[in-house]
This record gives structure tokens, sequence and C-alpha cells, in this order.
């Protein structure tokens, strides 16, 4: 079954970072209900997300190791009780690259098509995995997309994902920006000719958008960032609900410069045809609320790190 410029970029980015944040805390998350589609495809996840200081990440490791002290100790002092990891500050290395028409033809129809490849030391492993994934402040809208493969390709995971986005501090308004995004990855050996056609003989979606499917494909902006993670742990909400934890890094290598991209997420699941306990998801809005107020140097005006390579 089918489921679902660069100079302004950088003055853009100066400005994110030296504008003031509002101090007033941000109120708990309402429950969204969206009209389920199937049984199998429904709003499955979500992910509160804070964009930090790049000024705090100019040695990455040591930034990393300096926030999660304070993650460490906002969470003691919420009574939220931490599952680290054996090697909670343990990096993983990816080459991140966005692809799109050179009119951004799939953005401008709120698509994103991502390729991943992955690093062991100074090498890059084989392989490539892609993601396509559609965004929309409208989660029905979203839900309603059919990101099914084709026959014959097999997804990297069990479902396909459904999460909500929930910027934190944002640019555009100070306060919350929630987005929906469903998406569906797949694993390949090489990667395939970059034409749009070739992706359409994965996602049969691609070829209903009016583009035209000989179109190549390019990176965007000619920006690949270097993205370094850290998968410190989980934050034990109570009754059930564990929130799991990232610290990510993105390196881009630009005319004017290296620019650093950090930000600190955590998502949790859904559960299907239940809902989990209203003190818990309040203390996920608590949390990331006092990480800031605590620690406002430490953080930026907020925005997905994706629509930074497509605003270059």
């Amino acid at each position: 079954m089918r489921f679902i410029m660069k100079t302004l970029f950088i003055l853009v980015l100066i400005s994110f970072i030296v504008t003031c944040t509002s101090n007033q805390p941000i109120q708990a998350i309402e429950p969204v209900e969206v009209v389920e589609q199937t049984t199998e495809y429904f709003l499955n996840s979500s992910e509160y997300k804070l964009l930090l200081n790049p000024e705090m990440f100019g040695d990455y490791q040591q930034g990393f190791a300096q926030y999660w002290d304070i993650i460490k100790t906002v969470a003691a002092e919420q009574g939220i009780e931490i599952l680290e990891k054996e090697e909670p500050l343990k990096l993983s290395h990816k080459e991140i690259s966005f692809f799109d028409t050179e009119n951004l033809d799939l953005r401008k129809q709120s698509f994103l098509l991502r390729q991943k490849v992955k690093y062991s030391g100074d090498h890059k492993q084989p392989g490539f995995e892609y993601g396509l994934k559609y965004r929309q402040a409208n989660p029905e809208k979203t839900l309603s997309l059919d990101l099914a493969m084709a026959e014959g390709y097999v997804p990297k995971y069990d479902k396909i994902e459904l999460e909500s986005d929930i910027v934190y501090y944002s640019v555009k308004n100070d306060s919350l920006d929630i987005t929906y995004a469903v998406s569906n990855s797949i694993q390949l050996e090489e990667q395939p000719i970059m034409t749009l056609a070739e992706f359409i003989k994965i996602y049969p979606l691609l070829g209903d958008l009016g583009i035209d499917p000989q179109t190549e494909l390019s990176i965007v902006a000619g920006i690949a960032p270097d993205e370094w993670m850290v998968k410190p742990g989980k934050l034990d909400f109570g009754g059930g609900l564990y929130g799991r934890m990232d610290m990510t890094v993105w390196f881009l290598e630009t005319e004017a410069g290296i620019i650093s991209i950090p930000e600190f997420s955590f998502d949790h699941d859904f559960n299907h045809n239940a809902e989990w306990d209203e003190v818990a998801m309040l203390k996920c809005t608590e949390f990331i609320n006092e990480l800031y107020k605590t620690n406002p140097n430490w953080v930026v005006p907020g925005a997905l790190k994706a629509a930074y390579i497509f605003e270059m």
C-alpha cells in the first residue's frame, strides 16, 4: 500500500546571533488533533529544538562537553532523571547534502531531498542514505501525503515518520515555530544519476509535481555541511515518556569562511491511540525553557538548520 548571495547569508546569520531573545517562558504545547489516514500512519514523534550559539563551539568537542554539563544540571534541578550512555560524548561524523533543481522546484513545493554519507575516521564509508521529506505547518495536509516507495525498493526504517518539529525561541516570532514533516529514507550502495527521474523511480509521488523528470539535481548552494553529533542519552520525563537527546554542529564552508550551526534537540515517540501523561508532556516544555532561562548566552534565535542552506 502506498503512503503517504553568500554575503547576505552571513549578515543574516550574524543578526540571528546578536538578536536578544525573549526571556518569557513558552507555554506548554497543546496536542494537535489530526485526521488519521490509515492505522499505520499517524503523528508518531515530536522533536524539540534549540539553536545554540556558534561562539561557544569554536572547539566543538569542548562545546559539547560544556553544554552536556548544563543539560545535566538543569535536568537535576527539574527532577528529571537522565539515562546516560556509557560514552555520552562519543562522536559520529557525516557529510550532509541537499539536492534540488536549479530553481529550487522541490523546495517551492515543500519537499526536501537529503543525502547522508557516513565517515569512519577520516574516510567516507561506502553507501548513500537518501531521505525525502515534506514539511508543512498544516499537519492534516502533511499527514495525507503519500511518500511510499515504489515496489522493489526497501525503506531504511520500518515506518514512515511523521514528526512535529518544534523550534524554540524562533527567529520568526521569538516564540515557537511548529512544523510537521513526513519523511521516508533509503540506503543505496551507489549514488544514482542525479536527475529527478531517478528519484521518481524510488518515490513515485515526485512524478506528480509537474517538474520535467529529466531535470538535473545539484547540491543546494554548492555546500555540503560537515556534521558532528553526539547522542548522550535519554531524559526520563515520567510515565514512560523518554526524550532521546542529540547535540549536533554543522560546519559550512563558504566563500566568506567556515560557519558553524550548533543545535541541541530531544525527541520522543507518540503511542498509537494513546496519550502521554499531561504532567510528563509539560515537563518537556519546562525543561527546554529552563535550558534557555538559566543559560541564555548559549542560545540564539532558532530556525531549522536546513533553512540556512536554502537561504544561501
